[in-house]
């Protein structure tokens, strides 16, 4: 690993993690954008999969420390680093135009969603109840929720900055 990744790695993390933290000071709980989903991408897309998946999962980690860890942290961190992963095998060393990265990070999102709600809700009911509950919570309220549509909102306002990041970071890295 290169120095330069190293010092990406961690400031990528570090910006994910404040970003979250502030967010949580000021707008509270209410989901608005995903910061670590959204540094994962990124940093998968520009730095390669291993290293998106490494700022996802830190992400989570470092930022549930201060705003409180439990079994979701293991759920979120992990499927957050799978989609940094994953973005990461789509564009690592390709140069997608911005509609690409668009869509595409709208459906990791979509993707990241409805895993770490399945996976939380896995242990307190069958396979089958916990796919549909993951999926329709992004829609109307479920298990407490009180917002409707949060789901597609999050998702498509994350993809926004990561469809204006990915080519404005390429630029400053290769220039």
């Amino acid at each position: 690993m290169k120095t330069r990744d190293i010092a990406l790695i961690s400031n990528l993390t570090a910006a994910s993690v404040a970003l979250r933290l502030v967010k949580h000071i000021f707008i509270g709980v209410m989901p608005i954008i995903n910061f670590p989903i959204v540094f994962s991408i990124i940093s998968g897309a520009i730095l390669g999969p291993l290293n998106g998946f490494l700022v996802g999962a830190l992400s989570f980690i470092v930022s549930d420390i201060f705003l409180g860890m439990g079994i979701w942290t293991l759920i979120t961190s992990l499927s957050c680093g799978l989609i940094g992963f994953l973005s990461g095998l789509i564009w690592y060393k390709k140069n997608p135009c911005s509609l690409e990265i668009l869509v595409v990070s709208t459906i990791l999102i979509l993707v990241y969603d409805i895993l770490s709600s399945v996976l939380l809700y896995i242990p307190l009911m069958p396979i089958k109840e916990a796919l549909i509950l993951g999926f329709i919570g992004l829609f109307i309220p479920v298990m407490g929720g009180t917002l409707y549509a949060i789901g597609p909102i999050v998702e498509f306002s994350s993809a926004m900055i990561i469809s204006m990041l990915i080519p404005r970071m390429r630029g400053i890295l290769n220039g």
